[in-house]
C-alpha cells in the first residue's frame, strides 16, 4: 500500500500562518462586533432613559389629562427625529391619552401588555412584533393630581442594521487580511527555509570521492546548529570508516597476495623438472605452513566480523587472576625460551570474564610483546584493582611504539614496522581482537609506549560492565 507523501515544510508552515491569521482576525473582529453592540445598547437605554425623563417632566407641567390631549404636538415634539421610539401615555384605567405609532394601543397590545409586567422607571426588553425592543415606563402625575402611566419603547432595527453591515465589513476585512497574511508568509516561510536550502545543496556536493567536505556551520541559522554538528560528526565518522575500509582492503590485498605467491612460485619451480619425493615433501610441508597462516588469518577475520556484529557468544563467569594469568604464562613459556625472553606474572583478585575470550586477548599482548622484546629481558603480566575495574597489563621493555602510531595501533592489519614485513608470522590481527574481545566484554584496551623503554598494554575490565550478547539472545 503506497502512503501519501507528506506536505512540505513550506505548505505547513504556510497552512499554519494561514490558520493562525483566520483565528486572530475572527477573535479581533467578533470583540469589537461585541463592543460595537454593549456601546449601542448601552448609548440607546442612555437615550431612552432621557426621552422618558422629558415626557415625564412635560406630563407633570400639565394641568390636566384634557391638556395633554389637546397640546400633543408639544408631547410629540420632544420625540421628533427619532423615529425608533414609540411613546405611549394612557391614564390610570388604561384609557390612551397618546401614542406616536399607528395601530392599536389597547388591550391585547405588546406596549399595553407591559404594563402589567413592567417595573416603573427601570429599563426591559420586550418582544414588539416579532422585533426585540427595549422600554421604560413611569407613573408621573399632572400638576391637578391626576395618574398617567408613561411607556416609551425604543425597537433595536436601526441598531441591528447598522451591527449586520458592521459584521459583513469586519467579515470582509478577515478574509482579504488573512489572504495577505498568507500570501505574506509564504515569502517569509520561503526566506526563513533558505538555510535549509543552502544545506541540501552542500550535502549534494558530498560523495564517495568528497567525504571530507563538511557543512558550513556559520552559515546556518542557530536552531540549525545541533542538526549541522551532528551531521558534521556522522560525516567524520563515514570518512573515517571508507578510509579504514580503504586501508583495510589494501592490507589485506597485501597480507592474501604474499602466501599466495608463495605458494605459486615454490608450485612452479616445483614443477619446472622432474623432483625427489623427498623434495615434494618438502614442498608440501612448506605449502602447508602457508596454509595454516591463511586459514589463521581468515579464522581472525570471521572473528572480528562476528564479534562487531555481536554474533560472539560471551560466557562471562568469576575467574581467579592469578591462577588464569599462570595459564596463560605457562603456555608461552616454550615460545619465550626459543625467544630468549622470560615471562613474570603477578597480581590477585577476580575477574567477570569469558575464560576463552580472556587468554586469547592475554595470549596476543604476549605473543606481541615476544616478538618485539629484545633477549634476556623480562616481560610483565600483571593486575590490579582501581575502584569498580581490574586493570591487566601486559609490559615488555624495547624500542616502544613511535607517538604518531599509537591511535592506530588497533587496526586491522596496521603494524608499526613501515615496511609491513610478514616475515614474522604476524597476520596484523592480533590487536585488532584484543580490542573487539575488550568491546565485547564492555571493558576498554589501551596503549602506552616510552619511547626507548617500555610499552605497556593495559584491558581494563569493568566490574559492573554491560555484557553484550549475540543478537537475537
Amino acid at each position: 500500500m503506497n502512503s501519501r507523501n507528506p506536505a512540505s515544510m513550506t505548505s505547513r508552515l504556510v497552512a499554519l500562518f494561514a490558520l493562525v491569521a483566520i483565528i486572530t482576525f475572527a477573535a479581533v473582529g467578533t470583540y469589537l462586533y461585541h463592543s460595537l453592540y454593549v456601546q449601542l445598547e448601552r448609548r440607546d437605554d442612555e437615550e431612552l432613559i432621557g426621552k422618558s425623563r422629558s415626557i415625564d417632566h412635560l406630563v407633570q407641567e400639565a394641568g390636566s389629562i384634557e391638556s395633554i390631549r389637546g397640546n400633543k404636538h408639544a408631547m410629540l415634539d420632544t420625540i421628533s427625529g427619532h423615529d425608533q421610539l414609540l411613546v405611549l401615555i394612557t391614564d390610570s384605567s388604561g384609557a390612551t391619552i397618546l401614542k406616536n405609532y399607528v395601530g392599536r394601543s389597547g388591550v391585547g397590545t405588546p406596549l399595553f401588555n407591559s404594563l402589567k409586567t413592567a417595573q416603573v422607571n427601570a429599563l426591559q426588553s420586550i418582544d414588539l412584533d416579532g422585533a426585540s425592543a427595549r422600554l421604560i415606563a413611569s407613573k408621573p402625575k399632572t400638576s391637578a393630581g391626576e395618574e398617567t402611566i408613561v411607556v416609551v419603547a425604543r425597537t433595536a432595527s436601526d441598531r441591528m442594521e447598522l451591527l449586520s453591515e458592521y459584521r459583513t465589513e469586519v467579515w470582509y476585512a478577515a478574509s482579504i487580511g488573512t489572504l495577505l497574511a498568507t500570501l505574506l508568509s509564504f515569502f517569509l516561510v520561503r526566506g526563513g527555509l533558505r538555510p535549509l536550502r543552502l544545506m541540501a545543496a552542500q550535502t549534494h556536493a558530498i560523495s564517495a570521492n568528497r567525504l571530507d567536505t563538511r557543512l558550513d556551520i556559520r552559515s546556518a541559522p542557530k536552531e540549525l546548529h545541533d542538526i549541522v554538528e551532528s551531521f558534521n560528526a556522522m560525516l567524520d565518522r563515514l570518512h573515517r570508516s571508507f578510509e579504514q575500509l580503504t586501508q583495510f582492503s589494501a592490507d589485506l590485498a597485501h597480507d592474501l597476495r604474499t602466501p599466495l605467491n608463495n605458494l605459486m612460485v615454490q608450485t612452479q619451480v616445483a614443477l619446472g623438472k622432474q623432483r625427489s619425493i623427498e623434495e615434494y615433501q618438502g614442498l608440501l610441508s612448506s605449502n602447508i605452513e602457508e596454509y595454516e597462516r591463511l586459514a589463521r588469518m581468515m579464522e581472525s577475520m570471521l572473528f572480528l566480523a562476528r564479534a562487531e556484529n555481536a554474533h560472539v557468544a560471551v560466557k562471562p563467569q568469576m575467574l581467579n587472576v592469578e591462577d588464569e594469568l599462570a595459564k596463560i604464562a605457562d603456555y608461552f613459556e616454550g615460545i619465550a625460551e626459543e625467544a630468549k625472553v622470560r615471562i613474570v606474572v603477578g597480581g590477585t583478585g577476580e575477574i567477570f570474564a569469558d575464560p576463552m575470550l580472556l587468554r586469547r586477548a592475554v595470549g596476543n599482548l604476549i605473543s606481541n610483546a615476544i616478538r618485539y622484546t629484545p633477549e634476556e629481558r623480562i616481560i610483565r603480566v600483571e593486575a590490579t584493582d582501581v575502584g569498580n575495574a581490574t586493570i591487566l597489563t601486559v609490559s615488555n621493555p624495547g624500542e616502544g611504539i613511535p607517538p604518531d602510531v599509537v591511535g592506530r595501533i588497533f587496526d586491522r592489519f596496521y603494524r608499526a614496522d613501515p615496511s609491513r614485513s610478514s616475515a614474522s608470522g604476524s597476520s596484523g590481527l592480533g590487536l585488532a581482537i584484543v580490542r573487539s574481545i575488550m568491546t565485547l566484554h564492555g571493558g576498554e584496551a589501551a596503549v602506552k609506549s616510552i619511547q626507548g623503554e617500555r610499552t605497556i598494554f593495559s584491558l581494563t575490565f569493568f566490574k559492573e560492565a554491560k555484557i553484550m550478547r549475540p543478537k537475537g539472545v
